[in-house]
């Protein structure tokens, strides 16, 4: 007599989606991920002033960092532990002073022009025609632009910092002053950093 095949048992699969599905958001919520460093920056504003105007030499530092994460800071090679001291010495725009060339040679600050400024007055004298003018080459690793960016923010910050222990008497922090109170120190110093295009 001839035996009947018997046919293998079904498995039941109608659970094994909501498994992987489980599993997934598991690994999803227990995996670390890196997070991208970056820079937070709020660009100003686009007026049609802004593209026809002349801005003169002595109000542009010029900041320079080549393929080989070498930095030039005005006319002389520097070293970015520097920029930070130099950039605020420019923007604080205190006069003329020689410079490491010798007497015959004078670097000339910033000029400063008479403002309407909350808290310091109609005829506050402020550098706001300055401009930091950062051109970095195609080769420059992204470690180096990041320090650089680093030190052109601190430079401001610690310039907002001093000037508001002067005013206010209180840290540069967004917690201890009021709105009215940031915006008067962001007009005194404004941020302006011009970023050209990179070069090969």
């Amino acid at each position: 007599m001839a035996r009947k095949k018997r046919k293998a048992p079904s498995i039941n699969s109608s659970s094994s989606a909501d498994l992987a599905f489980t599993l997934l958001i598991f690994f999803l919520v227990v995996t670390s991920m890196d997070t991208d460093e970056g820079l937070t920056r709020l660009l100003p504003r686009w007026t049609e002033e802004q593209t026809n105007q002349d801005i003169k030499k002595r109000n542009i530092l010029n900041v320079l960092v080549n393929a080989n994460n070498q930095l030039m800071i005005g006319d002389e090679i520097s070293n970015v532990d520097e920029l930070c001291e130099k950039a605020k010495n420019f923007i604080k725009a205190e006069g003329e002073f020689a410079g490491d060339r010798g007497p015959e040679y004078i670097q000339v600050n910033p000029e400063k022009s008479p403002e309407l400024v909350q808290f310091f007055g109609a005829d506050t004298k402020t550098p706001k025609n300055h401009v930091i003018s950062l051109q970095s080459d195609y080769g420059t690793s992204y470690e180096m632009y990041i320090k650089v960016q680093n030190e052109l923010v601190a430079a401001y910050n610690q310039l907002r910092d001093e000037i508001s222990q002067d005013k206010f008497g209180k840290p540069y922090d967004e917690e201890v002053l009021s709105k009215e109170q940031m915006q008067a120190i962001k007009d005194y110093y404004p941020m302006n950093i011009s970023e050209a295009n990179a070069k090969y």
